[in-house]
């Protein structure tokens, strides 16, 4: 299991790292000493932009409806924590490690 996803009452917590105004959307890597996914967006980061694709992106990448999708901490922060509803700590995992192996 990938530290920084962790299983909560209805749902899945994950402790990301986000770098706006970048070329493309995606999972970028995976900080190990602050244990955070690294995920890249297009927008800048004003008037909350950046945290709108951001639920858009991971609601399209877990199929999952935007409402199911929210920030917890770190709403004007690059370290965000999300939660997601309706979906497993595995099934997050098993996601997330598939678009890492991409990266390389």
């Amino acid at each position: 299991m990938i530290e920084g996803i962790r299983q909560q009452k209805g749902g899945v917590v994950i402790d990301i790292e986000v770098s706006p105004n970048s070329k493309k959307e995606g999972i970028k890597g995976y900080n190990e000493w602050r244990k955070r996914i690294i995920v890249t967006m297009k927008e800048k980061p004003e008037k909350f932009k950046v945290n709108r694709e951001l639920i858009s992106y991971f609601s399209s990448l877990f199929c999952v409806p935007q409402e199911d999708v929210s920030i917890v901490s770190g709403e004007k922060n690059p370290h965000k924590t999300i939660f997601i509803r309706g979906v497993s700590a595995e099934q997050v995992a098993e996601i997330i490690k598939e678009r890492l192996g991409k990266i390389k």
